[in-house]
């Protein structure tokens, strides 16, 4: 099995991440940022938030699909970024349901 060579930039992933943030903002009219609350969506948050800023896309949509079984610092920390003013909340909770089988 043969595999591609790597080959590296001459970007830092924050940099790299900015461009591809960039990219959406000027393709589409519409970007939401769906956020979990965890480190992930945090960064992915926080890269989507300086884009909106420098392309004037304030307040930026984001949505959370609240389960109603998330621990509470999840909850309170949602509510910081929920309430910012550079936010325009989604903050669903749908009913679905969840199996466990073997």
């Amino acid at each position: 099995m043969k595999f591609a060579s790597k080959f590296y930039l001459n970007k830092t992933v924050w940099d790299e991440g900015l461009d591809r943030i960039r990219f959406l903002f000027d393709e589409f009219d519409d970007v939401v940022v769906f956020f979990s609350g965890g480190k992930d969506s945090t960064v992915l948050l926080n890269l989507a938030l300086k884009v909106a800023r420098e392309k004037d896309r304030l307040p930026l949509p984001v949505m959370f699909i609240d389960q109603e079984a998330e621990w509470f610092a999840t909850i309170e920390y949602m509510r910081k970024i929920m309430y910012s003013k550079e936010v325009k909340p989604y903050w669903l909770q749908i009913p679905f349901n969840l199996f466990n089988s073997s």
